[in-house]
């Protein structure tokens, strides 16, 4: 701890991590300061000649207001960006809550930072004391996807976004055959090929599932027993993502069950078009023999 001079504290550097104060907020420490009650100390950064505020804004106009001139303060070695990120998560952990816009405004310039664009969402949600599917639904407003008819978002154990294509339910090729025409091996391998790519998108919808289904009970379950210590906003988000994961998993199953069906037509198919050409092989051996006896 240190005192120092109220007016060397600097919060001119986009420190603050709130959209905008509470004059309330303040008005009401200031009476409690001059009730004499005493409140955690201020925490600023320290970077060789400046001292930016990380945590205590309103405790700092509180105090500004009463007319104080020495505050004792936790001083901490970084820079500028240092208070930034600190900032992010001190709201979450003690004093007034963060609103939903100041959590939102929190998420989207971390997500734009060069350096923290880069932790993965679980990261960035634990930072600041919101879900990972919040950060996941942000995320998701700033990149708007042209083709969201078609592309299905999801968040991977890892805590990224992972997109897949559903386009090819809605233009699922035919095979029919033009009569008195004989497959030939180019086109097996293309059926072979679109086979496995089903295949694959099968496997990844299952991940999708697995994944999904797996949040979803960890909210369920925190709010059941009681572990969750939410504010409002939290407890509406929660309720969100509950609806969301439960619409989403409905909308995964039918599109997994519309490719299963389709992965088995191209195996049944596939399967006649190699007994069809065993059986031209066969032929042609056969004719070969015949004119090999002549």
């Amino acid at each position: 701890m240190k005192q120092i001079n109220i007016h060397l504290i600097r919060t001119d550097g986009d420190t603050q991590s709130r959209i905008s104060l509470n004059q309330d907020i303040v008005n009401e420490y200031a009476e409690h300061l001059r009730d004499g009650d005493a409140f955690p100390p201020m925490v600023v950064f320290h970077d060789g000649s400046d001292y930016w505020l990380a945590d205590g804004f309103h405790r700092l106009f509180a105090l500004k207001a009463n007319g104080a001139s020495l505050v004792e303060v936790d001083v901490r070695a970084g820079t500028v960006e240092d208070a930034q990120l600190f900032s992010f998560s001190a709201n979450g952990k003690r004093g007034l809550s963060n609103s939903a816009e100041d959590n939102r405004n929190i998420i989207i310039r971390m997500l734009k930072h060069p350096k923290w664009s880069l932790w993965s969402y679980s990261e960035i949600a634990k930072h600041v004391g919101v879900s990972r599917m919040t950060v996941g639904r942000v995320a998701k407003t700033l990149e708007p996807d042209p083709d969201a008819s078609t592309i299905k978002q999801y968040i991977n154990k890892q805590g990224n976004i992972s997109k897949v294509d559903t386009a090819p339910l809605k233009n699922r090729p035919t095979f029919e055959r033009p009569v008195g025409t004989r497959p030939d091996s180019s086109t097996i391998d293309e059926k072979q090929m679109q086979m496995a790519q089903l295949t694959d998108r099968i496997s990844e919808l299952s991940d999708v599932i697995v994944d999904l289904s797996s949040e979803n009970d960890n909210l369920k379950d925190k709010i059941a027993i009681g572990q969750w210590d939410a504010s409002e906003f939290e407890k509406v988000d929660i309720e969100e993502t509950v609806a969301s994961l439960r619409r989403t998993i409905m909308v995964l199953e039918i599109d997994n069950k519309s490719l299963r069906e389709g992965r088995d037509m191209y195996q049944n198919r596939n399967a006649e078009l190699m007994n069809m050409v065993k059986s031209l092989q066969n032929k042609i051996k056969s004719l070969e023999a015949k004119l090999e006896a002549r």
